[in-house]
């Protein structure tokens, strides 16, 4: 471990070293609204929460867009069968990804998931299937309705992202634990730069930081790639 980097962002993220910042690598690597939200999430991939539990048995990711939702859904899988059951691979292999749009049926959506969840997921160390709903507000409120009664199905983890939190079925959100991903507080954005800078070996100048956290306005993909490329160019002028 880097010990500037542990100086700079403290022992709770210092099991996080570097990162390939575009293939998140820990559920540390994303940004999050509220701290208790991103402690249950961290707490769910690390063992520490019960989940699927109290009827709850879905993960709603919801704001705005380039916040990271479509990449944390597809990582989640493999964060909790690595880290809160002990898998030792690089892929789970029974997670299925539904990029949802208007035209899906509900009766059609219906069938996909019960054939995909009625085989056995021999190769998750947890026994559960994933399933993930990406964009889950183009569904029509039909289909929405259908989906209701997917989420009853057993032994399923469910992941739904939107851009559009106010267009989901009440029915849905009661299913799911509410995880909102707005653009993180500003000392989450100014952590994470602490790590692109030790990493890089190189002093990131306040102004032009804090000038970056306003520019991003909570967008997590223009964030990281600007604050790695200002580091790189830091690097190359020394």
């Amino acid at each position: 471990m880097n010990e500037t980097y542990r100086k700079l962002i403290g022992d709770d993220i210092s099991r996080v070293e570097t990162t390939a910042y575009a293939n998140p690598t820990y559920i540390e690597d994303f940004f999050f609204t509220n701290d208790d939200e991103q402690k249950l999430i961290e707490d769910i991939v690390y063992g520490r929460q019960r989940f699927p539990h109290a009827a709850k048995n879905g993960i709603l990711l919801w704001g705005k867009f380039g916040s990271g939702k479509t990449t944390l859904a597809k990582k989640l899988p493999l964060f909790i069968e690595r880290y809160a059951y002990g898998l030792d691979a690089d892929d789970v292999f029974h997670s299925h990804f539904f990029e949802c749009d208007k035209t899906e049926r509900g009766d059609v959506m219906m069938t996909r998931v019960k054939d995909f969840v009625n085989t056995i997921p021999f190769s998750n160390a947890s026994a559960f299937h994933y399933v993930i709903f990406d964009e889950v507000d183009n569904l029509t409120d039909s289909a929405q309705r259908t989906l209701k009664s997917v989420m009853n199905l057993q032994r399923v983890i469910f992941i739904l992202t939107t851009n559009y939190a106010n267009r989901l079925d009440k029915g849905l959100w009661s299913r799911c634990l509410s995880i909102e991903m707005n653009g993180a507080s500003e000392d989450s954005f100014r952590r994470f730069a602490a790590r692109v800078a030790a990493d890089y070996s190189v002093t990131i100048d306040e102004a032009a930081l804090s000038k970056l956290i306003s520019k991003s306005n909570g967008d997590m993909r223009e964030f990281i790639f600007y604050i790695e490329r200002m580091a790189s160019l830091i690097k190359r002028a020394a």
